[in-house]
Order: C-alpha cells, then structure tokens, then sequence
C-alpha cells in the first residue's frame, strides 16, 4: 500500500494549554493526520481513548488531575489506543524512565517542531504494530499448544474407550472432524465433555 493509500493515522491531542493543542492540530492536519479528539488533562484523555480509540494519543507529561504519565499507563494497559507519544518542556532523565517503564513509543521536548512530528508519530505507529503483530503471534502460538493438548487428552480418551491405539484415536478424530466439518480442537472438546 503507497503513502497516498494509506488511511491516515488518527491522534488524539492531550494537553493543558488550549494553545499547544491548537498548534499540534494544525501540525498534524498539515501532515495529513486525522485528529480524533483533543483533551486538557489525563483522565479526559482516558474518557475521549474510551469512546473512540485512536493510533496515537500525543500527551503532554505536567498536567493538573491526571498527570500524562498516570493517563498513559491506564490509556496502554486497557488498550484505549495503539500508543502514546508524551511532549514535555523538560528533558527529563525520570520521566524518560517511567515512559519507557509504562510503555510510551515515544518522546517529544516542546516547542514541538513540525519538522520532528511526523518520524516520531510514523515510528511510534510502527513499533505500535510491531508489538501488536508479536501479541497475535504469541496469541496464536499459544491457542495451538493448548488445542493440540487438547487433542491429545481426547485422542486418549477415545482410544480407552473404544480399545484402540491413541493412533487410531487421532485418526478417527481427524476423519470426524473432516466429516463434520469442526475444527479437530473443537470436536476434541466435545469428546473430553462427554467423559465428564
């Protein structure tokens, strides 16, 4: 897919100063991003990720109520949004820590020039989806071991029941599962629910 297919990213702008979010808007809109929402403290921010998930949520660290760290860890740990890039006027060592800590994909020093937004926001969306890719492989990976566990405390059941080798068993499974048109994992816990 080219650059001019792509459908834009959407990003949500939090941040105290209406002026800032005013700025950062204009800047992302001008770099052909969609903004979602924008917010003045962290737990608007939680609120707005709630009712319309976006990308990237750019979040500024020093706000009152919630503070842009605190928002962060609960906007990434519920999954309210694929990532989260803090702006700050410090540059500093501890707040990197704890952003690195929590999970944040990126870091901006305000006054945000426009010529930085766009690789920041375009590497933290790509290492936001390489994180989501690997969680689904590890999803994946893990939904296999358990089905073929699965399989094989069926396959043994079968086989004692119907006095066959756990071969045979398998093999039976397999043809069942082709003839009924199931998934061998689901018919297999079918199989394991009747010896309960």
């Amino acid at each position: 897919m080219t650059e001019q297919q792509r459908t834009p990213a959407r990003i949500a702008i939090v941040d105290d100063e209406p002026i800032t979010r005013m700025d950062l808007r204009c800047m992302l809109e001008d770099l052909g991003y969609t903004v979602t929402g924008e917010a003045g403290d962290g737990f608007d921010a939680v609120q707005l990720c709630k009712q319309d998930p976006p990308d990237l949520v750019l979040m500024d660290v020093k706000m009152p109520v919630f503070d842009g760290l605190t928002a962060a860890e609960r906007i990434l740990s519920e999954r309210l949004a694929g990532c989260v890039v803090l702006l700050t006027a410090f540059n500093d060592t501890e707040i990197i820590e704890a952003a690195k800590r929590i999970g944040v994909t990126g870091y901006l020093v305000k006054p945000v020039e426009q010529r930085l937004l766009r690789p920041t926001v375009e590497m933290a969306l790509a290492q936001a989806e390489r994180l989501r890719s690997s969680e689904r492989e590890t999803e994946t990976v893990k939904k296999q071991l358990s089905d073929a566990k699965t399989i094989a405390r069926a396959q043994a059941v079968l086989a004692k029941r119907e006095g066959i080798t756990e071969t045979e068993a398998y093999t039976l499974l397999r043809k069942l599962s082709m003839d009924k048109r199931l998934p061998m994992a689901a018919l297999a816990e079918a199989v394991l629910r009747t010896e309960k």
